[in-house]
Formats: structure tokens, C-alpha cells, sequence
């Protein structure tokens, strides 16, 4: 079947995954829109990463499935299946390994379907594409791949988000009300999804304190890590209103790290944030590989010792963390600078 002879008004691009990996589809959903520019293009996603999706420029619309909500189970799979239905979608590029997304859109009887042969999700597909990845490259070269059966693709592979214009006023009025000057704070963020990919507290309070004597330094993180960035705030003299845990949403954030002089990262979806913001950035990587995670903007680094052990992908029989640990804070805010 040639995708180049078949009618395609409705896209709908299915990307169940992490905040990172949404923000990494940015290339695909790019050479989609290229490749059909009148097309009307949805994102389903979950809950989470949904205002993430809502700052790609090239989608339309945005969509949720709440697999472990109203969506939950395979009745859900049935309910957000009934409701796709519903708007007639021409096309569905199912960008993650699991099944789940191609059974959804088999279900909801979209005529074309793409995405990834894994875990038998081929069944369910008008083109698979092998889930075999060929060499070691950077992640968003591997999204790229899910387009392979069609034969199009895109050499740019930036990454772009572009704020809501009520998220961009909500922050600046936030910043206003802290005193906060644009393109005169530091961004640290120094927790990853797990523990083995922290920033290591010894060093993040030398860092801080490097940095504070320049520029204010705000820690950022999830609600969940407030008790934790309290303790790195308070080791690095930073006063409690400077930890910024749970206090913005994915949008507003998005907009604060925009507007940052500089920020140091570990490993995690704010990293991948401050990419597409094109905010200059640097980022420590142990458990996981920089060549296929790492930040690649002209003004960005990471910092890598690239032991033997790694990438251990946290799983590793290590239990020093002596990867992250052999890293400096003095390198780290060499490099910011």
C-alpha cells in the first residue's frame, strides 16, 4: 500500500510515554506535518505529559487516555477506543514499543495504522516498523525510525515547544511577584526518576553556592521531592522560597527554564524541557547514556566519566553511585559559564 496515493485528513499521533519522550517526538511529528500540511493533527497522551503536547507546534489537538483512571483496564481500552471513534481519524502513528496504542487504534477503527512490531503490536498495524534499533544514536533519530515504512523522515531533529500565551503571562506575572529578573537566575534541577541518576548533595551544594555568589538559584522538582530540594537548598544557603517543588505546572515551567541564564541537570524530563527552550544547558549523566539521551543544542553539554558500567540503566550491582560521583562541581560550573 502506498501512503502517497491514500487521502489523509486526520492524523492521530499516539505517544503513551514519559515527559522526555514526548518532547523527543518533536522530529516525527515535524516531518508529519511536513509531509501532510493541511492535516488535522491530535496527540493522544496521558494525563501527565498532556500540557506537553499542547506546546508542540505542530499539533492541533491533544487528547487523553487515563489508562490508570477512567481509561483503566481493558474496559478503558474499550471507552477511549468508542471515543476515538468518534472523530473520524484517517491515520494513527503509534510511537512507543508497547501494544497497547496499536490495539487502541485498531479498535477504534482507524483505517491506517503505523508504529513498532514489539510485543506483537504488528498485529494490529497496516505498517510496522522493527523495533530493532540499529546502532547507538540519539533517541530522537530513534523516534524517526517509527516513520521507516513510509519511505519520509526529517535530518532536523531539534527540539521545539512554544508556551500557551496564558502560561507565558501566569509565570512572568509569578516572577514579578518574586522579584525574579529575567536572564539573571540559575536552574538546578538535581533529582532524576531515580535515585542512582541524582546530582549527589556534596556536589550540588558546591555548586549552588558557586552560583548564588553570581546569580539567585532556583531548584526545581516534582512536589514529591520538596522534602529532598529543602535539603539541598539549606546545604547550599538557599532560602526555602527558592525551591520551586510542585509550585508551577509542565507550561509555566517550560517558560521559567525559557527565561533562566543557565541550568544544571541530571537526567530527566526537565533536561529535555530546557532543551527545547533553548535554554543553555548542562547535564550530568551516569546510569544512562548522553549519546542517546543528551542534550545536543549548540549552547548545551554534559558531563559523562563513561565508566565501564555504564550505561547500567540504574540496574546495575553498583550501590556507590560512583559514576555520578567521580563528577565535579567545579567542572560542572566551568561549563555553565
Amino acid at each position: 500500500m502506498d501512503i502517497n496515493n491514500l487521502t489523509i485528513n486526520k492524523i492521530l499521533i499516539i505517544d503513551l510515554a514519559f515527559i522526555g519522550d514526548v518532547i523527543l517526538a518533536t522530529p516525527v511529528t515535524r516531518a508529519i506535518r511536513a509531509k501532510w500540511p493541511q492535516a488535522e493533527i491530535t496527540m493522544l497522551t496521558v494525563p501527565l505529559t498532556e500540557p506537553v503536547a499542547q506546546m508542540n507546534p505542530y499539533v492541533d489537538n491533544t487528547l487523553v487516555y487515563d489508562k490508570r483512571g477512567s481509561h483503566k483496564g481493558l474496559s478503558g481500552m474499550w471507552k477511549i477506543s468508542r471515543e476515538l471513534k468518534k472523530y473520524g481519524f484517517d491515520l494513527a502513528v503509534c510511537m512507543n514499543f508497547a501494544a497497547r496504542g496499536a490495539m487502541v487504534a485498531w479498535l477504534a477503527g482507524i483505517p491506517y495504522r503505523l508504529g513498532y512490531d514489539a510485543q506483537h503490536a504488528g498485529w494490529f498495524l497496516t505498517w510496522a516498523a522493527s523495533h530493532i534499533r540499529q546502532g547507538i544514536k540519539h533517541e530522537t533519530k530513534n523516534h524517526l525510525e517509527v516513520l521507516t515504512p513510509f519511505g519520509f523522515s526529517t535530518d532536523d531533529t531539534t527540539l521545539t515547544l512554544v508556551p500557551p500565551a496564558d502560561a507565558v503571562a501566569s509565570m512572568e506575572s509569578k516572577m514579578v511577584q518574586q522579584g525574579i529578573v529575567p536572564g539573571q537566575y540559575y536552574v538546578v534541577c538535581p533529582f532524576g526518576s531515580y535515585e542512582r541518576k541524582n546530582m549527589p548533595l556534596p556536589m550540588a551544594a558546591q555548586l549552588i553556592r558557586q552560583l548564588n555568589d553570581r546569580y539567585p538559584v532556583y531548584l526545581i522538582g516534582g512536589q514529591k521531592e520538596k522534602l529532598g530540594l529543602d535539603g539541598y537548598a539549606k546545604a547550599g544557603k538557599l532560602p526555602e522560597s527558592h525551591v520551586l517543588a510542585g509550585t508551577l505546572n509542565l507550561q509555566e515551567l517550560a517558560v521559567f527554564i525559557q527565561k533562566a541564564r543557565g541550568m544544571a541537570t541530571v537526567d530527566t524530563g526537565p533536561m529535555h524541557i530546557a532543551q527545547a527552550m533553548h535554554c543553555p544547558t548542562v547535564a550530568l549523566f551516569g546510569p544512562t547514556d548522553p549519546k542517546v539521551w543528551g542534550p545536543e543544542n549548540d549552547n548545551s553539554c554534559y558531563l559523562y566519566t563513561d565508566e565501564e558500567c555504564s550505561p547500567c540503566w540504574g540496574k546495575g550491582p553498583c550501590r556507590d553511585n560512583v559514576c555520578i560521583k567521580k563528577l565535579k562541581a567545579k567542572d560542572l560550573y566551568e561549563k555553565l559559564q
